[in-house]
């Protein structure tokens, strides 16, 4: 193969001598490079053949390489000035450049700097190019073309299998760099969409350093607080925090320095003064595993703390509503099974709220009470129902509630319990009681009048005739016997008539003031003697200093004879009797038969509260309640109106008088009495 002069001095290879060695070489170069099989990885790198231009003013070196890129498997093109390599790029596309770097009229470096920086071949800049020169490394700048993204760099004298080599490891480095540019991209592309998703974020997200300093803050924080961001890039996170959540946000700062990812809510400075709730979300940041600061999300929370507030204000007023009521409210689920309980129902039943929710109604009032208050089988019809029972309370007694049951609906309009709405009517009962009572007083009157006038008239006359005959039979005469009796009968019948018409028609209280001493000694004097021969302890205690009452003093006289009379009789083998008296200022209370006070006049005054105890026989429980009634008498010759008579007496006086007693262990009577108009 005959080969000029030019390539004989380019492609003189050390050690031959001779052109003829160099030619034999070449052809065995080529005969061996016809067998070479293009390595599999590039094939399943490249499914198409890639094409490669060779650049090049002499045609025995196009030849050459020719040859040994065709005999690679690769397409080839070639060009023999810098020019129509240029045009050929433009052209052909080519997928790598084999480019002389000594060519007249525009060298492979001429070439190479249009290709990467003239505006029309920009789309083809990124194509691979390899520079061949046989020039000494010291006369070609070698760091600009590199630095200008030339791909590799092949001296002269070359064998086939070197430059091959060369392009196959330029195509594999090529295909690695687009890929790299393609991961750039994306990384790019996500990095720039990522971005875009923190700082249009809803929530206010940072990362801080070990100080706890800002190192970056999406534009969130405008926003929510008014603040700049750029602002607040390194100061401290726990300026932003109001000073009352710092130590708060503080601990869980350094929590989250331990490596422990927090959540906690905190109060936000905002520049307009408004406070703002956050719910914090900060984690720790790793590196090497090492803790080196935080990342932390905050989300805005005030209008769900609003709501919550009114959430809870609400459920605190109705609350307050259910708990202040003055009537009981229970609520019952399905089963039966008490839900709440509250004050009113604590008062009136005397349970505590923990005591019965979670337990079954039965288990706290007693089953056939239960059963009759909340029967198992209601009628559709009577879902509201209104009526009064007699429950028992914790301590045993006993009270009168009027009651209300209505059945607990949900959103769904589904039965989901019962509401029991109840209240204490003892006092309404106390006083039908008084009116019962007042109405019998007035019968009492009526009757008291008639027979009053109706009856003494023909006494008077009988007596009128047993004194007659008294006088007209001998004083021997044992009929005298007789007629005594008649008018001892008589005045007694006169006495008890006296005292039904003044019952009838009671005296208006002259009312002054009095010494409650002088009351008393009156009093004493006359029953001083029934006192020692019953052999009775009394003691009195009154002091110096006592306000006087506003009282009718026989009246008060009258009440006090009769209470001392019912001690006295009560201790028939003697016992203790005593009355103390002391200044109290008070409301006169009137009282229900659990002995509970309800108002009975609204105004705070001055009494003199009299206290008489004795230690006599008691009254039994189920007639304390009748004591005060007219003709009410547990002594076989009584007749049942001195206690009523002192009653009333001490109502004429706007006073009170309360007993308490208990069987074999005697009895208190209390009086209020007042010490002013």
């Amino acid at each position: 193969m005959a080969i000029s002069q030019k390539s004989r001095e380019l492609l003189a290879i050390k050690d031959r001598n001779s052109v003829k060695d160099l030619e034999n070489y070449i052809s065995d170069h080529i005969y061996r490079s016809s067998q070479i099989v293009t390595p599999t990885f590039l094939m399943n790198k490249t499914p198409h053949k890639k094409t490669i231009l060779l650049i090049d003013d002499e045609a025995d070196m196009i030849e050459i390489g020719r040859k040994i890129v065709a005999s690679a498997g690769y397409h080839f093109l070639s060009a023999s000035s810098g020019q129509e390599g240029l045009d050929y790029i433009l052209k052909y596309k080519p997928d790598l450049i084999l480019l002389d770097y000594l060519m007249p009229d525009m060298n492979g470096a001429e070439v190479f700097h249009r290709l990467v920086s003239s505006q029309r071949y920009k789309h083809l800049a990124d194509t691979p190019v390899i520079m061949i020169t046989a020039q000494p490394e010291s006369d070609i700048d070698r760091t600009s073309l590199f630095e200008m993204g030339l791909a590799s760099f092949l001296v002269k004298p070359f064998g086939h299998r070197e430059l091959i080599n060369i392009i196959d490891n330029v195509f594999i480095l090529h295909q690695v760099r687009q890929k790299n540019k393609e991961l750039e991209q994306k990384i790019r592309r996500t990095e720039y969409k990522y971005q875009d998703l923190i700082e249009n974020a809803n929530d206010l997200i940072f990362t801080l350093n070990l100080k706890g300093d800002f190192i970056f803050i999406n534009r969130r924080l405008s926003t929510l607080a008014g603040f700049t961001r750029e602002d607040w890039i390194g100061r401290s996170f726990f300026d932003l925090v109001a000073p009352e959540d710092r130590v708060e946000a503080r601990n869980n700062f350094n929590l989250t320095l331990k490596g422990r990812a927090r959540i906690f809510e905190i109060r936000m400075i905002c520049q307009s003064g408004t406070p703002l709730f956050l719910s914090m979300n900060i984690n720790p940041i790793f590196e090497k595993g090492e803790v080196v600061g935080a990342v932390g999300i905050a989300r805005d929370i005030t209008q769900r703390k609003k709501l919550e507030q009114e959430i809870t204000d609400l459920k605190n007023f109705n609350e307050s509503i259910i708990q202040s009521m003055g009537a009981g409210l229970i609520t019952l689920d399905l089963e039966r099974r008490i839900t709440s309980f509250n004050n009113g129902a604590e008062e009136v039943l005397g349970y505590k709220n923990d005591e019965v929710v979670g337990r079954f109604l039965d288990e706290v009032i007693p089953i056939e009470e239960s059963r009759k208050l909340l029967p198992d089988v209601v009628s559709q019809n009577h879902s509201l129902l209104n009526r009064e029972i007699e429950l028992t309370r914790k301590d045993g007694s006993h009270v009168f509630v009027g009651y209300t049951i209505t059945p607990r609906i949900d959103n769904h309009n589904l039965k989901v319990g019962t509401i029991i709405s109840f209240r204490d009517i003892s006092q309404i009962k106390q006083m039908q009681v008084e009116v019962v009572r007042m109405d019998r007083l007035a019968s009492l009157g009526v009757l008291a009048s008639g027979v009053a006038h109706e009856v003494r008239n023909p006494l008077a006359g009988i007596k009128t005739m047993a004194q007659t005959l008294e006088e007209e039979i001998e004083k021997n005469d044992p009929r005298q016997e007789y007629l005594s009796r008649i008018i001892r009968q008589v005045n007694r019948l006169d006495e008890l008539l006296r005292t039904l018409f003044s019952y009838a028609k009671p005296r208006q209280p002259i009312r002054k003031p009095h010494r409650l001493q002088d009351i008393i000694q009156e009093v004493d004097i006359l029953l001083d003697d029934r006192i020692k021969k019953k052999k009775i302890d009394y003691t009195k205690i009154l002091p110096k200093d006592l306000h006087k009452v506003f009282v009718d003093f026989h009246q008060i006289q009258q009440v006090f004879i009769n209470l001392f009379l019912n001690a006295i009789e009560a201790m028939p083998n003697g016992g203790s009797f005593e009355l103390q008296a002391r200044a109290v200022e008070t409301i006169i209370y009137a009282r229900d038969r659990r002995k509970r006070a309800f108002v009975n006049q609204n105004k705070e005054s001055q009494y003199v509260e009299v206290t008489i105890r004795d230690s006599g026989v008691g009254i039994k429980p189920d007639q304390l309640n009748n004591i005060f009634d007219p003709f009410f008498t547990t002594k076989p010759q009584g007749t049942g109106l001195g206690l009523s008579i002192v009653y009333r007496i001490i109502e004429e006086h706007n006073g009170e008088i309360r007993v308490d007693s208990k069987l074999g262990e005697g009895t208190t009577f209390t009086l209020l009495l007042p010490t002013e108009e």
